[in-house]
């Protein structure tokens, strides 16, 4: 429904929603900037960056029960996790408690802030799910939150979908994940390790990438050297030179297509290409746009996919997906090692996902007829400085080569407004929040909530300036409301 929103609102009613309302941009900053206000007013949130309130309370109960400090316990999805989290913090111990894995930081120099990074970079925590079912088991809670599932083979229905959508040789070659970041860093770990035995310990970031997916590349490298940055991904002839001169150290290439949020498509055959020739891996990543408009699997070696997005239309499941292409030459290592390092998703989640994944392919046909009149109605728009989305000038044939199945643009579009970002976010009738590939549509000042230690300081806007990206853009992510109410809603905001 496009409406304003409270401080906090989950939008679909679900205590599970991993979108949650920051109706304004004074919002935006308080939540950026710790403030507790706003902190306190959010009934739950996108759970890599926020704690859910239903983890916070399962961190008292155990704080509680071993006389220890919340802020200093982490539960997570398996002692792995846990040793790995802990190892990252530099500092601290693992135990169980509750069913359940934890790592057990101090308070000692950045180490807690580290643990927290780890968590929202690697996506290793535990569910608001599974934290529901603890509280109950621990008589904290007294009922679960009533919700459509569908748990017989609930992995195997997933897996099927995916595989007709994917086009992988086998539903076999599709390994489930408790979200797409922790697709991303269980493959990217492997493909490191291997390659490392190699001698090849250098990755490159094509385009401007989400956030933890540069965060991943610059932090979890196994001590390899900085990732190479080619942000033009237009352009692939700095890419050549360097595969030419240096592909014998080259680890591997990481890109989006399209990329988050400037929506820009790389020449994929080419970098498959670029890849083949200097053997290093290819990690493709085709969420933006959703795998029903675009196919790179024949030309990746990984492809990764968050099902948060399009496939689960209600906005209230973390489940990624890592597919494998089966004539790889890294399909052996993946096939090998892939199911058992990424964390498996908690089994009401895939239940839940299950639910849903029939309406996958009929919810990406809805926003794709709406899209290009929202895009237009923007380009044309008095008010709007620029327009940016999948069939953009400069970028619409590239994305058109690899159109796949319902062959269109995807849910979201990029604009710069020519009046200052609060007068235009404030006003907007609509969920605002991060995520995308809802059934509702919403939007949010993407930058701000990404990368705000950019967006603050002069030295940070002129960064993002340099990379292409307009510090002030809203990234609009189209739903299934009738396209008139969303561009009257747009143009509400917009207009004097």
């Amino acid at each position: 429904m496009l409406k304003h929103y409270p401080l906090g609102d989950p939008i679909n009613g679900s205590p599970h929603s991993v979108c949650v309302s920051l109706p304004t941009m004074a919002g935006i900053i308080g939540y950026e900037e710790g403030d507790a206000a706003v902190r306190g007013a959010l009934r739950t949130g996108y759970p890599r960056f926020i704690t859910h309130p239903l983890v916070v309370r399962l961190k008292a109960a155990a704080a509680e029960s071993m006389g220890e400090a919340a802020e200093g316990l982490f539960p997570v999805a398996s002692v792995r996790a846990a040793d790995r989290l802990r190892g990252y913090a530099g500092v601290g111990g693992v135990f169980e408690w509750g069913g359940l894995a934890w790592a057990r930081v101090p308070e000692e120099g950045d180490a807690r802030a580290r643990a927290g990074a780890f968590l929202q970079h690697t996506g290793c925590g535990v569910s608001s799910r599974e934290a529901e079912d603890v509280l109950i088991a621990l008589g904290l809670l007294s009922s679960r939150f009533s919700e459509a599932s569908e748990a017989e083979d609930a992995g195997g229905r997933v897996r099927r979908a995916l595989h007709a959508c994917y086009g992988t040789a086998s539903p076999d070659d599709i390994v489930l994940a408790r979200g797409g970041m922790n697709a991303f860093y269980a493959g990217f770990r492997l493909l490191s390790d291997y390659q490392r035995e190699r001698g090849r310990t250098r990755w490159v970031r094509l385009g401007w990438l989400y956030v933890d997916t540069i965060r991943v590349l610059e932090r979890l490298n196994g001590g390899g050297p900085e990732p190479v940055v080619f942000n033009d991904v237009a352009d692939l002839h700095a890419l050549e030179r360097l595969l030419a001169e240096e592909g014998a150290t080259v680890a591997g290439i990481v890109t989006e297509v399209p990329t988050n949020p400037l929506l820009e498509t790389t020449d994929v055959r080419r970098l498959r290409a670029l890849a083949d020739r200097a053997g290093c891996a290819l990690i493709l990543d085709p969420t933006l746009a959703s795998p029903h408009n675009v196919n790179v699997l024949p030309v990746a070696d990984l492809h990764i996919n968050s099902l948060t997005k399009y496939a689960c239309r209600a906005g209230d499941v973390m489940i990624g997906a890592a597919a494998l292409n089966r004539v790889s030459p890294f399909y052996d290592c993946l096939r090998a090692g892939l199911a058992a390092e990424v964390e498996r998703p908690y089994a009401r989640d895939l239940a839940r996902l299950a639910a849903q994944i029939d309406g996958y392919g009929p919810f990406v046909r809805a926003v794709n007829r709406s899209v290009p009149r929202v895009a237009a109605f923007l380009e044309s728009h008095s008010a709007v400085e620029r327009v940016w989305w999948a069939r953009q000038p400069d970028h619409g044939a590239r994305f058109e080569s690899i159109a796949h199945k319902e062959r269109g643009a995807g849910c979201m579009v990029s604009f710069l407004p020519k009046a200052p970002l609060a007068r235009v976010y404030d006003r907007l009738r609509m969920a605002k929040s991060p995520s995308f590939g809802t059934e509702f549509s919403m939007i949010c000042p993407f930058l701000y909530l990404a990368h705000y230690d950019l967006v603050s300081t002069p030295e940070g806007r002129e960064q993002l300036r340099s990379a292409g990206l307009a510090p002030d853009l809203l990234r609009l992510s189209v739903g299934v409301e009738p396209v008139k109410g969303i561009i009257e809603a747009l143009d509400e905001a917009l207009s004097d």
